[in-house]
């Protein structure tokens, strides 16, 4: 995927309306950042944080959004939009945004 130089990566946050598996609980439960080739960095929350990488958003939707109960709130433009469902995404600067 080329992209520009100038590029910037996008900062979001998962925030988990309902912790489905009783691990990370509700809130802010990661940051992470989209890196202009679409890879992702997580940093995660908590007594036990980490960092995990993974090839795009859709995979951090598909292996953490636990059937909708987790959105990402987006703080810059992303790269690439059309790399995540719309219904999961919010801006910072959404109504809807926590």
């Amino acid at each position: 995927m080329p992209s520009s130089a100038t590029t910037m990566p996008c900062r979001f946050q998962l925030y988990r309306h309902r912790d489905a598996t009783g691990v990370s609980g509700t809130g802010v439960v990661a940051w992470g950042t989209v890196y202009p080739n679409g890879k992702v960095s997580l940093a995660w929350c908590g007594p036990r944080p980490s960092i995990n990488v993974y090839e795009s958003l859709a995979d951090v939707t598909a292996i953490h959004g636990h059937d909708g109960h987790t959105q990402v709130v987006v703080y810059d433009e992303l790269p690439h939009p059309a790399a995540i469902d719309p219904a999961r995404l919010l801006s910072r600067f959404d109504a809807r945004a926590v």
